[in-house]
């Protein structure tokens, strides 16, 4: 039988010499004979119907191959003309009218770049403009202007999620929590008290944007995308062209980034259909300008209402959650259905009521974002407990640890909590900046210091399912086949270390594929931090499978029984007889089997009642905390991160140093949304749609970051923490520099003028802080 090994880790990745070299290949670095480029005109307006659109001179351009409208598709019916992953409100070019500025309304295939511009500068169109509408307040007034006037169909993929659309309003998805009762709990508490927190939209701004190629072949479409969700992505396709998935064959090679703007289709049905078209090869690569106008984060309106006891025991949470979906609905309801799971945090409440809201607006689409609907809800709980304890005269630190989840308690979807250690990460973040609640903040001259802490939980896609296969070949190296998508997080190398490890190999004997629907098995998605976890466990089986293949067939070749066979080294011996052995070149050669096969599947299971919320959230629990330690000039508002310590629950940690940079990099991400990053509009048009104009952190932002990273001794299961630092930085930063100032900013991002304002309109710029 195999023997029980210890877990190996791995400190560098397969493919660094790759990566080093410039020899990964990326979408935007294919191409194939005979290919065309395509450009797409974007409308110009935030809402307006198309009361002309003329392509005849754009056609007549030398050069452009294809030119596709709406009309076009609309009237072929050998097509569904719309699509969406859970309803499909989305047409793949505008027809009859548009819902946002940058909605793709005209595309063009050309023979190069300058001259599909040329036709796309030849396309007339004029519009009739339509009143707007642009944040989800506005959009669920009685008298909003409807930005979809017939109700989208809802197909099955992703059927298990809670829509209830509301017709005749601008509501796409409404999310329901009810546990225990809030209002019995409000009358047993001893203070209530009600804060609004808001957040901006906000680009994910991956170094790789969007791009696409497709080739449309004996009536089999093939794209190479830069998608997250292969499968997913095919299935999209299928549904669009009415053919059977076998029909369709979807390549992801490495993604330059995605961090959840590549998960669902986006530009590939319009390729797919320039290439159906011109019957040849076409390319499209989005300007950054157009990746702001395709996918972003979704704004948000959280409003929070807390009942607890004099002692700082929570006992009732009500929250009203609004997120601006923009024009479609895209992924939005699982954000939704996520933000109002999050509307608790970390914490044991016994009475919670909870409604989200996604809503319309005449913006650009919004999707899933690293996080996925926790960032904008964490912000949101973890300033009102810091609002909280202030007003109950307590020490943060503390009114959290009162209050954290513990196991045997219940989350808000009322699972039972099991493995918490939010505590254990509280504590190891506020070590790691010296948290003292007795200390107030410090002022030297116009700049004061002070700390702040966070706590986050996060819930993983569930259900969802997993499979690989593993290839034994006849020299003894092997293959893991897998659709899960690397895109920078090391995921090859994790994978390639869980499969060495079942068949006691070395790493460099093992290679991880790259996605080919028609040849790597089903996976749900690179995404919810659940690929290490859910792909490593279908890896483990399907490795696990081919060892009791090796184990019968070592068994027959060296008469000997099962039993007392050994997998070790790269070989299957009798234990204690190691001259009694074969390896594994000589049992896939001597059974003359070409190469030997083992399959895994995992499926994890869950589900929440729609009415209530209530069930199954999550095959386990991400978890997290964070502090920070901040700088605040009162002279000019400027907020500056001194230090930041982020520690998360990991579970088994299988590469030490990705772990860190994982854990490194969403710190970083959080410091941008916490101090600069937001998609700004006017009357629907983006001001900001470039990285001139739209700031990222740059290295000299970053400050020093400490990362804690507990790993369980006995944890058998990977938790993944590729989101987990992100979401606690803003709540942390805008709770250090309400301690450092007396002013609370509840409106991300924490601008300069945002503080200045505050200090102005309190009084405060020169606040009752102590001197050195």
């Amino acid at each position: 039988m195999a023997t029980r090994r210890k877990p190996l880790t791995f400190s560098g990745m397969v493919d660094a010499h790759e990566r080093v070299a410039g020899r990964v290949s990326y979408v935007i670095n294919l191409e194939l004979p005979r290919m065309l480029w395509a450009k797409l005109l974007r409308s110009s307006v935030a809402h307006g119907r198309i009361v002309r659109l003329d392509v005849s001179r754009a056609r007549r351009v030398p050069g452009v191959a294809g030119v596709l409208t709406g009309a076009d598709v609309a009237r072929r019916t050998d097509l569904f003309p719309s699509f969406g992953p859970i309803l499909r409100d989305q047409p793949i070019l505008a027809v009859g009218k548009v819902r946002y500025v940058g909605e793709p309304v005209v595309a063009v295939a050309a023979e190069d770049l300058d001259a599909a511009q040329e036709a796309l500068d030849l396309v007339e169109v004029e519009y009739e403009e339509l009143p707007g509408v642009f944040d989800p307040l506005a959009a669920l007034a009685p008298d909003a202007p409807l930005v979809h006037e017939q109700p989208a169909w809802a197909g099955e993929m992703l059927g298990h999620l809670a829509l209830r659309p509301k017709p005749s309003t601008n509501v796409c998805a409404l999310a329901r929590v009810r546990k225990g009762d809030v209002e019995r709990g409000f009358a047993e508490a001893d203070e209530v008290f009600e804060d609004t927190f808001t957040s901006p939209a906000v680009q994910q701004v991956s170094l790789e944007t969007h791009a696409c190629l497709a080739q449309v072949e004996d009536g089999r479409i093939t794209v190479w995308s830069t998608a997250q969700m292969p499968h997913m992505l095919r299935g999209q396709l299928a549904e669009i062209f009415k053919r059977p998935a076998s029909h369709i064959r979807v390549i992801v090679p490495t993604l330059g980034g995605g961090f959840g703007g590549k998960i669902y289709a986006t530009i590939e049905p319009i390729v797919a259909l320039l290439a159906q078209a011109a019957r040849r090869p076409v390319k499209l690569h989005l300007a950054r300008e157009e990746e702001f106008v395709t996918i972003r984060q979704q704004s948000t309106v959280v409003t929070l209402k807390t009942g607890l006891k004099q002692d700082g025991t929570l006992v009732a949470r009500k929250a009203t959650l609004l997120f601006d979906n923009g024009a479609y609905a895209h992924i939005g309801p699982g954000v939704v259905k996520n933000g109002s799971w999050a509307s608790t945090g970390p914490y044991a409440i016994p009475n919670v009521w909870a409604d989200s809201y996604g809503v319309y607006t005449t913006t650009p689409p919004a999707g899933a974002f690293r996080g996925f609907g926790y960032s904008q809800v964490a912000w949101a709980h973890e300033s009102h407990m810091d609002l909280l304890a202030e007003r109950l005269g307590m020490d943060p630190y503390e009114l959290r640890m009162k209050n954290l989840l513990a196991d045997g308690q219940t989350f808000s979807t009322g699972q039972v909590m099991d493995d918490c250690h939010f505590r254990e990460l509280l504590e190891a973040a506020a070590r790691g900046i010296g948290w003292d609640g007795q200390a107030g903040p410090v002022r030297q001259r116009s700049r004061v210091r002070a700390k702040g802490l966070s706590c986050l939980l996060k819930a993983t896609l569930t259900p969802s399912t997993s499979s690989a296969s593993v290839k034994l070949n006849e020299d003894g190296s092997l293959n893991v086949l897998t659709s899960s998508v690397e895109m920078g997080q090391g995921l090859k190398t994790a994978l390639a270390v869980l499969a060495a490890e079942q068949l006691d190999l070395p790493i460099q004997h093992v290679h991880v594929s790259e996605v080919d629907t028609d040849a790597t098995p089903f996976d749900q998605g690179t995404v919810s931090s659940r690929s290490s976890y859910a792909m490593g466990r279908a890896v483990t089986l399907a490795a696990q499978h081919l060892c009791a293949q090796l184990l019968d067939h070592a068994a027959e070749l060296l008469e000997a029984r099962r039993e007392d066979l050994e997998i070790t080294g790269g070989t299957v011996r009798v234990r204690g007889v190691p001259e009694r052995a074969l390896d594994y070149g000589q049992l896939v050669r001597q059974t003359r089997s070409g190469n030997l096969l083992g399959h895994g599947t995992y499926a994890s299971k869950g589900g929440v009642d729609p009415q209530t919320g209530q069930g199954i959230a999550s095959a386990h629990f991400h978890q997290a905390a964070g502090a920070a330690e901040v700088e605040v000039d009162l002279e000019t508002g400027q907020v500056t991160v001194l230090r930041y310590h982020g520690a998360v629950y990991a579970g088994r940690v299988i590469n030490p140093v990705q772990t860190e940079l994982q854990t490194e990099g969403g710190a970083t991400f959080g410091l941008g949304q916490a101090l600069f990053e937001a998609m700004v509009f006017e009357h629907g048009q983006l001001q900001n749609g470039n990285l001139a104009d739209y700031l990222v952190p740059s290295i000299q932002d970053v400050p020093r970051i400490g990362v804690s990273v507990l790993e369980h001794p006995r944890a058998e299961s990977i938790h993944g923490i590729g989101e987990l630092t992100l979401p606690p930085v803003m709540p942390a930063i805008g709770n250090a520099v309400a301690r450092a100032t007396g002013v609370r900013i509840v409106d991300l991002p924490i601008t300069p003028e945002k503080v200045l304002r505050a200090l102005q309109e309190q009084g405060t710029r020169t606040g009752e802080v102590r001197a050195e």
